[in-house]
């Protein structure tokens, strides 16, 4: 019987996401056995530090994971894709994108609201710098509050109070089957959802059985998407920092992609889209033409 080690995070996203690979896994093979480990990573541990701020290095999340595979201590781990870095240590490959639901962000709130009136002093609770920047272009006026927790502690700290609004991915809401008494759609023509947004990502060594294993239930449309988007990270040389959104769909036989990006102090932006048939060379020079664009911008308010 095959039997492979899978390691994944505790929240309850985490595991809801390994539990639904390794469903999908052992319908694939029926003999296989597959050993959930579960790790505390560098930034479920630092639960003081503000989410991407110099105080969690990059990859907090999967670092921990990563490392335990190239000890040979798991074979397999899972990972919600937008929190994967841009380049993945050398050993280390994607062996299979299986799922990717919803790529959109929704907020949430305790009582109905247009998202066009939002009033002035309005509490946004927010941990990320592209969500940031975008509500400040497109929602001004209102107040962005850090905020920390998973996805069942961020939406109890929307009912209790602490905030007036929350935005979250809605694939996490999906998944968890969790509802907050309103929620707002954020469309993605102006809030463009960080790259690789709702996709599940299967971590392997290269060339191991664990990768060919688990390219088996590898989905080649989502796999075009992602490879996209994640491009542009690589064009812009993001951080965990950097507020850069990007979303590819399906054109044909190719890939159309839409892009955003702002200054790290949120001031500048640039915009574009593109299409093409190679996912990764137009999301290279999407992310390239984004980065000139940004660049110009801030050399000519200077």
């Amino acid at each position: 019987m095959m039997h492979l080690r899978l390691g994944t995070r505790g929240s309850d996203l985490a595991l809801w996401q390994t539990r639904w690979v390794i469903g999908a896994l052992e319908k694939r093979y029926p003999g296989l056995e597959v050993e959930e480990v579960i790790f505390q990573t560098h930034g479920d541990q630092r639960q003081d530090a503000a989410l991407h701020s110099p105080d969690l290095p990059a990859g907090s999340f999967v670092t921990t994971l990563e490392e335990s595979m190239l000890r040979d201590e798991i074979d397999l781990a899972v990972h919600s894709c937008k929190d994967l870095p841009s380049q993945l240590p050398e050993e280390l490959t994607i062996a299979a994108f299986p799922d990717r639901t919803v790529a959109h962000d929704v907020l949430l709130t305790r009582e109905a609201v247009d998202l066009e009136r939002l009033p002035a002093g309005f509490r946004v609770g927010t941990s990320s710098p592209r969500r940031s920047a975008q509500f400040l272009r497109y929602c001004p006026g209102v107040e962005l509050v850090a905020i920390r927790g998973n996805v069942p502690t961020r939406v109890s700290k929307l009912t209790t109070g602490e905030y007036d609004g929350v935005i979250l991915a809605a694939a996490g809401l999906s998944r968890l089957d969790l509802n907050a008494p309103h929620t707002v759609t954020l469309p993605t023509d102006r809030f463009v959802p960080a790259p690789a947004q709702g996709a599940l990502a299967i971590e392997t060594q290269r060339d191991s059985e664990a990768a060919e294993i688990v390219g088996a239930i590898d989905d080649a449309s989502i796999r075009r998407m992602v490879e996209a988007e994640r491009a542009v990270l690589r064009a812009v040389a993001a951080t965990c920092q950097t507020p850069v959104g990007a979303l590819a769909t399906i054109e044909g036989d190719g890939v159309s992609l839409h892009g955003q990006l702002f200054t790290d102090d949120l001031v500048h932006f640039a915009e574009g889209c593109l299409t093409g048939d190679d996912p990764i060379a137009v999301g290279s020079e999407l992310g390239a033409t984004l980065r000139a664009q940004l660049e110009r911008a801030a050399c000519g308010s200077g």
